[in-house]
């Protein structure tokens, strides 16, 4: 993980398969107990998962964070393995959620966002979540939601249309991203503010399945 803090903050992270984004999102997994990462094509075993029946459901996952993110979870004997920081009759919430393969849910505009994930990004700091989401290309998403996160992180990018909107969002971004080492990222911070990183060490689950 790069030297700083997710906490209570938005984020997001953008690269091509192979690129070195599943590894990072796991290494931010690893950063909290309280986490929870909507799963839809199972690649995160061993952490604290949602897998949905039906992966390309926008309903579906506005569910699981309302009754999950949102409203909690009721800890009881038969569920207090999944959540250890919590005794029998508290109430869990993850202070971490991450949507992987968010492409699939949120959208271009004008395709409006779930009303659910509109409120993680509204009101996420005022309930100390943490909100990431995982997509291949930005110009697949939703850029309100690109554009009002703390940190979008970028491994490669080699499209031409995704080089275009980097350099919109900041100059010189799109030639950064288009030519950094394998496994290299690139950090925006509040829309201000370009670092660079080398690639980040195995998480505690690597395997994809």
């Amino acid at each position: 993980m790069p030297d700083l803090s997710l906490d209570a903050k938005g984020w997001a992270v953008f690269g091509l398969r192979g690129s070195g984004k599943s590894w990072f999102t796991k290494s931010v997994l690893d950063t909290s107990r309280d986490h929870l990462i909507y799963d839809p094509l199972k690649e995160h075993k061993g952490y604290n998962r949602y897998v949905p029946t039906d992966r390309e459901s926008k309903e579906e996952l506005a569910g699981c964070i309302r009754r999950t993110v949102i409203d909690g979870v009721k800890v009881t004997e038969g569920n207090k393995g999944r959540f250890p920081t919590r005794k029998p009759g508290q109430t869990w919430k993850p202070d971490l959620f991450v949507i992987d393969e968010a492409n699939q849910y949120i959208e271009p505009k004008p395709t409006r966002m779930p009303r659910p994930v509109r409120d993680l990004v509204d009101f996420g700091r005022h309930w100390n979540v943490s909100f990431g989401v995982v997509a291949r290309r930005p110009v697949q998403f939703n850029t309100d939601l690109i554009e009002l996160c703390d940190h979008v992180f970028f491994f490669t990018l080699k499209g031409k249309n995704d080089h275009q909107y980097l350099e919109s969002l900041y100059p010189g971004l799109g030639d950064t991203v288009r030519n950094l080492p394998p496994h290299h990222f690139a950090c925006l911070t509040g829309g201000a503010d370009i670092t660079l990183h080398a690639p980040i060490n195995p998480p505690s689950h690597p395997a994809e399945t």
